[in-house]
């Protein structure tokens, strides 16, 4: 049949035929929602085609098609005598039955054999926004392109609409954690490399020398059945009478911004943790500490360590700390919610503590009736002590609240403000994969020798040293590449005219004279 024509259909392929292009290409056609047969491509040169829509690409190197279609443009992206800079391709598509036809009519293998090509058949929104956020690196890719195939996408409309929204999703989740990495990525680096060598120091002065003792160790549960996070929101203020009453049934493990509250209401935690590289996180820590077991992030402050007589260090999840997790046998926690309330349940179920269940207290993530912090914390001092006739305390909270964009809101005869990031981290506490039951068991290996963690950076240093940053030749060499990506969002924030190799060069350098 002619184009546009009515299908007549055959019992091979009921949801696609196969036309031949004027230069012999076998182009797919769809049958649409009218009954009509819509190829996918020029039945004149479906490859000149797909030239002219990769000539409107400014650079990006990762693109994804919405529609397998035949794969010309996927192929033309490839094709290293036009470019060949394309890190990564991600092929959305609709129907498996209809993909299946075309697997059968179409050879696929140049496209699909390529390992920088990922198709998702069938994905749900949720799948779409993880593959996005786990594999787009701005810094290497250099942007990201949709390209979408229009006679394919018409046919599903809504399917592939809520594709886009999920990839809108998911660049608004990268650009937010890029915005970080670009204000925080050499604070960072600088700081895990400091907290390595204090923790090798402090080997040497516990003497860990005996290949039975556990270096680091965390303490054991007390045998309760329930594990509480303290955050420092508001509502934290109503349940410390609870938690001091009940305090033998749980493990508490208090956020730093909670610590104050806690220990002004006569309530000694179990342990603490802090994930935040800031100075001001230092705040937290002044009223009597010292005994409380510290849980820091390796990217914390290195001047957290000293507030505890037993700090226990873990890895979050910059790219660095992760290496040395992974070599030197740390703990990886989950810190991906991007506030401490998130890595403090994670910590929780990471090891156990004796729990079987987590319960939060002041994990508010709003402003109930306007007030930001719970009584206790740090500000209220702070803010006391600069407070004067013309600007009492109320007025800094006023600030503090004001300061970003507020969403009025009403629930259960009450009221409390929002922000987009707030509501962000709710949805990502409510969302976030949970073991069935939390149990402890997990110890942190022994660390053997008394140099290991000073080892580590001089090996470190010179593999980053000979590191091939166009084309890393393994998988660490590809790991470590990645440890590079903070600091250069960083030193691209402070110098937008670095770009490509230059950035990743200066990024390698900045990183060699902190180590």
């Amino acid at each position: 049949m002619g184009r546009g024509g009515k299908r007549q259909l055959v019992p091979e392929m009921k949801k696609y035929t196969i036309k031949t292009a004027r230069n012999n290409s076998k182009v797919p056609a769809i049958l649409d929602n009218n009954g009509m047969e819509r190829p996918l491509h020029s039945l004149i040169d479906p490859q000149k085609e797909a030239a002219r829509l990769l000539g409107t690409r400014k650079g990006e190197r990762f693109l994804i098609f919405l529609g397998l279609g035949g794969g010309f443009s996927v192929a033309h992206a490839l094709d290293a005598a036009h470019g060949g800079d394309v890190q990564l391709i991600l092929i959305i598509d609709y129907d498996r039955e209809g993909l299946d036809e075309l697997f059968k009519a179409i050879d696929y293998t140049p496209v699909m054999t390529d390992p920088r090509v990922f198709l998702l058949v069938d994905p749900a929104p949720a799948e779409i926004e993880s593959f996005i956020v786990r594999r787009y690196q701005p810094i290497l890719m250099n942007g990201m392109r949709v390209f979408p195939l229009r006679a394919r996408v018409d046919v599903e409309r809504e399917a592939f609409k809520a594709a886009e929204a999920a990839i809108g999703r998911a660049i608004e989740q990268v650009r937010a954690d890029y915005s970080v990495q670009a204000h925080f990525g050499l604070r960072w680096f600088s700081h895990i490399v400091q907290n390595i060598k204090t923790m090798s120091l402090m080997q040497k002065n516990a003497g860990y020398r005996c290949a039975g003792r556990r270096a680091f160790c965390p303490p054991k549960g007390k045998g309760v059945k329930c594990a509480a996070v303290t955050a420092a929101g508001p509502s934290l203020e109503r349940s410390l009478p609870l938690l001091k009453e009940q305090r033998t049934r749980y493990f508490i493990i208090a956020t730093d911004t909670s610590l104050p509250a806690l220990l002004a209401a006569g309530i000694e935690p179990d342990v603490a943790i802090s994930i935040d590289c800031q100075l001001w996180t230092y705040n937290h820590f002044f009223r009597g500490t010292r005994r409380i077991p510290l849980f820091l992030d390796l990217a914390s402050s290195p001047l957290l360590a000293e507030r505890s007589a037993a700090p226990y260090f873990f890895a979050g999840g910059h790219p660095l700390s992760l290496l040395f997790s992974r070599q030197q046998e740390i703990p990886e926690v989950d810190t991906s919610g991007g506030n401490v309330t998130y890595a403090a349940v994670s910590l929780a179920e990471a090891f156990g503590f004796g729990a079987e269940t987590v319960e939060l207290f002041g994990a508010d993530f709003s402003y109930p009736r306007g007030v930001t912090y719970a009584r206790g914390t740090w500000l209220y001092p702070f803010y006391d002590k600069q407070q004067h006739r013309l600007s009492p305390t109320e007025t800094f909270f006023s600030h503090l609240l004001y300061r970003t964009a507020l969403e009025k809101r009403y629930a259960d005869g009450s009221w409390y403000y929002e922000t987009p990031i707030l509501a962000m981290y709710r949805a990502k506490l409510a969302g976030r994969k949970r073991t069935a039951r939390i149990a402890a068991h997990t110890a942190i290996p022994s660390v053997r020798s008394e140099h290991i963690s000073d080892t580590f950076l001089a090996v470190y240093r010179e593999r980053l040293r000979s590191l091939s940053l166009r084309h890393p030749s393994d998988a660490e060499g590809r790991l470590i590449l990645t440890t590079l990506l903070p600091t250069a969002a960083a030193l691209k924030y402070r110098s937008p005219e670095l770009d490509g190799d230059l950035l990743l060069e200066a990024a390698r350098e900045w990183c060699m004279k902190r180590l």
